[in-house]
């Protein structure tokens, strides 16, 4: 007889045969990425929030202590969001034009070393949507890989134009997303609408490892790719269970 699960009545409720990786309390599930020490994010109030770490810690991804492979993730998640003259269309070398270049901050989460469920805003070009380093034709600056353009659209590659799809995201609120990867096939959600159908089946010898098990891991905002905003994104209710 399969186990008998009980879902959750609401996306902050973990149904029964979850793995909690945050229960809002500590961060006994997570090591750095840098170096595998106790993990450096503040945690206030239920969330975990990449503010500045604590003397003697060092700013970095965080990562579960254990690895995953076949796997539905669920997570709810709120970005920092500065400047209001962004654009999502690409100029010399394939830069992003937004004018403030605070709103090209993002942050993401990796599964099996190789896929990275941006977390951006889609006015700038940073979709919530399925990104990995691979040199393809449809690649911009050369190994950015689209995909899946999640938020804006859905679509395979990078597009310039997601006006004319439904703004999905809650600015300035909390947003839940729920990532599941089985085998090849990864999909993810956001507030309840599925936004990522991807099938994916790594040929290349070089990407063997994104077929194996591997810690899921949560990005350390990258400044330099947001003209040094030092702004902050907040996670809690992270859960997991494997499939």
């Amino acid at each position: 007889m399969p186990a008998v699960v009980t879902p959750g009545t609401a996306n902050s409720d973990a149904p029964s045969d979850a793995i909690i990786l945050f229960d809002g309390k500590n961060l006994d599930q997570w090591v750095s990425v840098k170096d595998k020490s106790p993990a450096g994010w503040k945690v206030e109030n239920g969330v975990i929030t990449s503010a500045p770490p604590a003397e003697g810690q060092r700013q970095a991804s965080l990562a579960t202590a254990d690895s995953y492979k076949d796997v539905e993730l669920e997570f709810d998640f709120m970005l920092a969001e500065a400047g209001t003259k962004c654009t999502p269309k690409l100029g010399d070398k394939q830069a992003n034009l937004s004018e403030d270049k605070t709103c090209t901050f993002n942050s993401g989460v990796s599964l099996r070393n190789g896929y990275q469920l941006n977390l951006g805003r889609r006015e700038a070009g940073e979709y919530i949507g399925i990104v990995v380093h691979r040199t393809e034709p449809q690649a911009i600056r050369g190994n950015v890989d689209w995909l899946s353009s999640g938020d804006c659209g859905s679509k395979p590659g990078y597009l310039e134009d997601c006006d004319k799809f439904p703004m999905i995201r809650k600015k300035g609120d909390w947003n839940h997303v729920r990532i599941s990867f089985k085998g090849p096939h990864l999909q993810a959600w956001l507030n309840d609408k599925l936004i990522c159908d991807v099938t994916d089946n790594p040929t290349d010898p070089a990407e063997a490892s994104w077929k194996e098990a591997a810690p899921i891991t949560f990005q350390w905002p990258p400044a330099g790719e947001s003209g040094g905003f030092a702004g902050t994104v907040k996670y809690k209710n992270i859960r997991a269970r494997e499939l």
